[in-house]
């Protein structure tokens, strides 16, 4: 059984094939052309009929050798296809790409159609800064597939972010192994598109952390970013306030006017206390009339002063609601400073909330600092 050649040797049977072809065509023309037929001349005749015979032998040969040829590339193109089919029936789109340069061999149809291209676009191109630039952070591309080298073929799991053809980000989540073929080593990637749950997730959490009406942070959010402003004060050694205000005249506001005018207050208020202040501040609203504030990073706690002052004559100017216009809203404002007041952040809160309600006994409209026992 002849092994199968490669296209070197079929050119070379070929070569010879046409070569000996040649000769037989030279000598038949030879012996056509001689006026007798001598001992020399038989010679010849016999050499040609050698010659044929060769040429016959030879070229069965390479038909054979083509034939084969025929089936192993036919068989191949049926693996390939099958192999695609395989690839295209995958429920996320799948890519196989080699871990020496990131070359993309073979992609899934729906692969293709998530980055924006068609497969024969992409097979044959690198995924990074050279190539298609599917990696919108290069640190998340030499993550992933450090961590697909070091699971030696186990299968790794890899959350990051895709660049699409039209410039648009997606948040996948990426499943890799490797395989090695031959001892070549391969990366096959399965790739889930969690855009959309990302979006759902980061607008739960908004829910969560923020009030309904204000669209400020809520009692979870403020404590959390106050717990990062004490961990930064501690290390730049610069003092914070926790303020906590409560609005006078609003129980007015509603028993006059009704709920919606009470809400349209404190919808204004809220935006009113936000311009007040830094955007580096933190305005939340912990319920009902009751605003906190968060005033981190300044030189000194005389500072405050300045700010409080301000707050309270934001506060006090008329609301113009559709109900008509409300005059008599004021601000009663309790704080504390950090680490002066060297305690857990909802001791904090509580502190300021202390010396707000003495500021409601002694007159409103004014705000108080927290010192120990004496709010």
């Amino acid at each position: 059984m002849h092994s199968d050649p490669n296209a070197s040797e079929l050119v070379a049977l070929q070569g010879e094939v046409a070569r000996l072809k040649k000769v037989v065509a030279a000598l038949v023309a030879r012996a056509e052309n001689a006026s007798d037929l001598t001992n020399s001349d038989f010679g010849v005749f016999q050499a040609t009929l050698l010659l044929e015979d060769q040429v016959r032998s030879r070229t069965q040969e390479l038909r054979a050798a083509l034939h084969r040829l025929e089936t192993t590339n036919r068989a191949l193109d049926e693996s390939n296809a099958l192999f695609q089919a395989i690839f295209d029936l995958m429920p996320n789109p799948v890519a196989l790409s080699s871990m020496q340069d990131a070359t993309l061999l073979k992609v899934s149809r729906s692969f293709a159609d998530f980055f924006g291209y068609r497969p024969a676009e992409m097979v044959g191109k690198r995924t990074g800064p050279d190539g298609l630039k599917f990696w919108s952070d290069l640190g998340q591309r030499a993550q992933y597939r450090a961590a697909a080298e070091a699971a030696m073929g186990e299968t790794v799991r890899f959350e990051g972010e895709a660049l699409r053809r039209d410039g648009s980000v997606a948040q996948v989540v990426l499943t890799g192994r490797t395989i090695d073929v031959c001892g070549k080593r391969f990366l096959m990637t399965d790739v889930r598109d969690v855009t959309e749950e990302a979006r759902q997730g980061a607008h739960l959490r908004s829910l969560s952390e923020h009030d309904a009406l204000t669209g400020l942070p809520n009692r979870r959010l403020f404590l959390e970013r106050l717990n990062q402003a004490m961990t930064q004060a501690r290390q730049n050694a610069s003092p914070l306030a926790v303020c906590y205000l409560d609005l006078d005249g609003f129980k007015e506001v509603n028993d006059r006017l009704g709920h919606q005018a009470g809400d349209d207050v404190l919808v204004e208020a809220a935006n009113r206390l936000v311009a007040a202040v830094r955007g580096s501040d933190t305005v939340g609203r912990l319920g009902g009339d009751e605003f906190a504030i968060l005033l981190p990073g300044l030189p000194s706690s005389g500072n405050f002063d300045e700010i409080l002052r301000r707050i309270l004559d934001t506060v006090r100017h008329p609301y113009a609601l559709k109900a008509g216009t409300v005059d008599g809203i004021g601000a009663s404002i309790g704080f504390t400073v950090y680490p002066d007041d060297d305690v857990p952040a909802q001791t904090l809160l509580e502190h300021a909330d202390q010396s707000m309600y003495a500021v409601k006994r002694t007159g409103k409209n004014h705000f108080r600092r927290f010192r120990g026992n004496t709010p």
